[in-house]
């Protein structure tokens, strides 16, 4: 059970920077935003502590954790006081003058989902996972065919002018099956996960060597994949893919793995932030030639040094994902009438394919739907759309509904936690959990249902598989 202290803690918290909000003006951004944004990143890591201490564990509660703090808070102890020296670098949206209420936010946010995922089945954590030897042979009966089908589906993204995703060609906007290839795309990190979970369990050295050789195999090729369009987070989810791996086995936190890789990504996404426009020049949208990749990126290092970019401030910067959640806590309700429900309205059609229904909505809710703030679109984030919709009522029941739906679906897991392809799907799934609070609810909702579904027909494709393969040797044994 989750001790009483944590709960003092968080809800302390909660009061303590509804005072501080209260009682510091608005436009003394740092004494403002720091207090409240460090006692929002205590009390969470508060509860991380007590809850995990004993024993890690990835689990949905953890990870929207980790993105809470990393994404909505940790950011702003640096960006306020880098704006606040430099604020005509935040001239046009003022963002900064958000920080605080967006830490504030964040920090209901998160102890209502606390609360929500704690009601059901209170403090229950996946047990020691082994993926067994015989379990290696799903790799040829599901797993290689399925990497198969991955790689059809890339092949007609490139094919299509669909790989680098910079600008929308005519395949994107028009053809039903771009979402099903796009898809597909994705689903390289189960094939990559439940590599490793293999051979992160196996135990025997010359076996384990074997293992390793083929995931570190396919690590480097999704890499390849991936790095020549600069795609930033597909990048990142292929590095969370083997270290969530390596936690799930081994029960362990690699922090100095971590810091090392955190240290040398701080540049590299900088580059690659300018990257992914200097390729377009560079290559043709329908193919991935590696002797350019070099180039492009050593000109975009340029380019971010004439301009004479910080590139830390622009990685954090880039990282913090509270900007829309802060404009829409500071200004829609002087702006529009709260939408009441009408944004959760596509719920119904996430059982729907898009190639069986082409016209099925867009799921993607962009900020720009109530404010034109940048040339692209930024998200409205799950705590902003409740925002929009039930004002700060909506942030409360919502991240409470919420932590009741993921503790529902880390359980189904768990009970299954046995099965291997359920523990693939969940590495897979986790890895997209940490980021999807800046999805819409239904975004989260189909997300969910898709994981569940995956695991249900992977699993009983395996069990079909094998029973014919079994049935067919018993054959050949009795006719021979």
């Amino acid at each position: 059970m989750i001790k009483n202290s944590c709960w003092m803690v968080l809800f302390g918290g909660i009061i303590i920077s509804f005072i501080l909000l209260l009682t510091i003006p608005e436009d003394d951004i740092v004494l403002r935003s720091v207090p409240i944004t460090f006692i929002a990143v205590v009390s969470i890591g508060y509860y991380l502590y007590k809850r995990y201490y004993k024993k890690i564990s990835i689990q949905s509660d953890l990870l929207i954790s980790v993105n809470t703090l990393f994404q909505f808070l940790i950011p702003v102890l640096y960006l306020a006081f880098y704006y606040n020296a430099n604020p005509e670098f935040d001239e046009f949206a003022h963002y900064r003058l958000g920080y605080a209420i967006t830490s504030f936010a964040a920090l209901i946010g998160q102890a209502m989902f606390f609360l929500g995922y704690e009601s059901i089945k209170p403090s229950i954590c996946f047990p020691r996972i082994q993926i067994t030897v015989r379990s290696y042979s799903n790799l040829f009966f599901v797993l290689l065919p399925l990497l198969s089908l991955i790689w059809i589906g890339r092949s007609v993204l490139i094919a299509t002018g669909s790989y680098y995703q910079i600008y929308r060609t005519d395949y994107q906007s028009t053809s039903p099956f771009f979402s099903v290839f796009s898809q597909l795309s994705d689903y390289g990190l189960i094939v990559l996960g439940a590599l490793f979970l293999i051979a992160f369990s196996e135990k025997r050295k010359r076996q384990r060597k074997v293992k390793f050789t083929i995931a570190i195999a396919a690590f480097m090729l999704e890499m390849l994949w991936f790095v020549p369009a600069g795609s930033r987070e597909p990048i990142l989810y292929t590095i969370f893919a083997v270290m969530f791996a390596y936690i799930v086995i081994k029960r362990t936190i690699p922090v100095k793995t971590i810091v090392v890789l955190a240290i040398i990504s701080i540049p590299l996404l900088a580059v690659f932030g300018s990257y992914r426009y200097v390729a377009s020049s560079y290559n043709e949208v329908s193919e991935i030639n590696f002797n350019v990749t070099l180039p492009a990126l050593l000109e975009a290092k340029e380019r971010l040094n004439i301009q004479n970019v910080d590139m830390f401030a622009t990685v954090v910067d880039r990282i913090y994902d509270g900007k829309s959640l802060g404009y829409l806590l500071t200004h829609y309700s002087n702006d529009y009438d709260y939408e009441l429900g009408y944004t959760y309205r596509n719920i119904p059609f996430i059982v729907i394919p898009r190639f069986i229904y082409p016209d099925k909505p867009v799921f993607t809710t962009s900020l720009n739907e109530w404010y034109i703030l940048v040339g692209g679109s930024m998200p409205v984030t799950f705590w902003g759309e409740s925002y929009v919709n039930f004002s700060w009522a909506g942030i409360i029941i919502m991240a409470y509904l919420l932590g009741v739906l993921l503790k529902g679906f880390d359980y189904l897991f768990i009970q299954r936690a046995h099965k291997p392809y359920w523990m693939y799907i969940y590495l897979f799934s986790s890895i997209h959990i940490m980021r999807l609070p800046m999805e819409a609810a239904v975004i989260w909702l189909g997300f969910l249902l898709k994981a569940i579904l995956l695991a249900v027909i992977l699993t009983a494709l395996h069990a079909d598989l094998t029973n014919i393969i079994k049935k067919s040797y018993r054959k050949a044994v009795l006719t021979g």
